[in-house]
């Protein structure tokens, strides 16, 4: 069986959640061949939109909010910036991989694939994994067979949207397989371990008062991951004597599965990995909508907390939240609750499925 993983560099949660989907596909499933393929990467060059997609986040919240919020139910059939290219790409990469079965991880190739069922009347499955706690219009097309969801609420709500309940699946979003709660955390004699990650772009506080009054924690050992943030990089690294600065890494789940306490942005694959990893969560307050999902989940489940609006009070909080045994024991305790209503095995089984229909 041939699969197709569709993904997008635009962020890295998309393609750490294409290739989630990837790993676990090739360890368990018999006779497949499996593509992961950035779609704008091969119908154009991508990094025009990558550049487009950082200046937006940086510099364009406001905007990118605004659409965001008021196409959130919207079920009007909107053409893609570039369509025809994306189609012609999609078009390329069928021929190239002969796919039984694509599996989605960004909005925009769920659309592409199902405008490209419709257009040459081929029947080939798409799974949609949505990568947000989010039942958005954008992730909801006609030619999706099935949706992976992250939570039940967002099931309940596709279901509002007219999605057949048989049609979704609740299994988080998919994250690697080293992510995986920590056998022994055990607090070293020097006291404990903050982990501070931005994703992959590395959206982190500039301010330097942030930075110093980090490294005045007793007992505290700081790891920053500036990911592909060179510019913030440069300005931390070997500066502060208890924050170790690292830029883009591999062995995040190493990190995760170290430290007591994460703080972080709340995107959609960050908060799911750290889920699995059963790592108590203090978030920077969200503007996106997508992001303030992902809060909202943390909070409603009790797996963490929201830091502060004023910056002044985001050390004393984190302070706070790493003094705070009971928090740090109940978070792990209820990320392991709602890991029990997941059913983190339901893609592979219906990979499984359609590699049966295959044989």
């Amino acid at each position: 069986m041939n699969i197709l993983i569709l993904t997008g560099s635009f962020g890295m949660g998309h393609n750490a959640a294409a290739d989630a989907v990837a790993e676990r596909a090739e360890r368990e499933l018999q006779n497949a061949s499996i593509t992961v393929a950035d779609l704008y990467s091969y119908a154009f060059n991508s990094q025009k939109y990558n550049v487009f997609f950082r200046l937006m986040i940086k510099g364009g919240k406001r905007v990118y909010n605004y659409v965001y919020i008021h196409t959130a139910d919207s079920r009007r059939g909107r053409k893609l910036p570039f369509q025809k290219m994306l189609l012609r790409g999609l078009g390329e990469l069928m021929d190239a991989t002969h796919p039984d079965v694509i599996v989605s991880t960004l909005w925009s190739c769920s659309k592409t694939v199902s405008d490209y069922k419709r257009l040459t009347g081929k029947g080939i499955p798409l799974i949609t994994c949505i990568t947000d706690v989010s039942s958005h219009s954008e992730w909801i097309h006609p030619g999706t067979d099935f949706y992976i969801t992250a939570a039940p609420a967002v099931k309940n709500e596709l279901i509002k949207k007219g999605i057949e309940s048989g049609r979704i699946i609740v299994a988080g979003v998919p994250v690697r397989s080293g992510f995986k709660a920590s056998a022994a955390r055990e607090t070293p004699p020097a006291g404990k371990k903050l982990l501070i990650m931005g994703g992959g772009l590395g959206l982190l506080p500039k301010n330097e008062a942030f930075y110093e009054a980090l490294n005045t924690l007793k007992n505290v050992k700081t790891t920053v991951i500036t990911g592909s943030n060179a510019s913030l990089y440069k300005a931390l690294h070997g500066r502060y004597e208890n924050i170790e600065v690292l830029g883009f890494v591999e062995d995040v789940p190493k990190y995760m599965g170290e430290a007591d306490l994460l703080v972080t942005k709340p995107g959609g694959i960050t908060v799911f990995e750290a889920i699995a990893s059963e790592l108590p969560l203090l978030v920077f307050r969200p503007f996106l909508g997508q992001e303030k999902r992902n809060s909202e989940l943390i909070l409603e489940n009790k797996m963490g907390a929201v830091l502060p609006a004023d910056p002044v009070q985001w050390v004393p909080a984190i302070r706070a939240a790493l003094a705070d045994e009971p928090f740090l024991d109940s978070s792990g305790t209820h990320m392991r609750a709602f890991k029990a209503l997941l059913d983190e095995d339901a893609l592979q089984r219906l990979l499984r499925q359609y590699e049966r229909q295959c044989a």
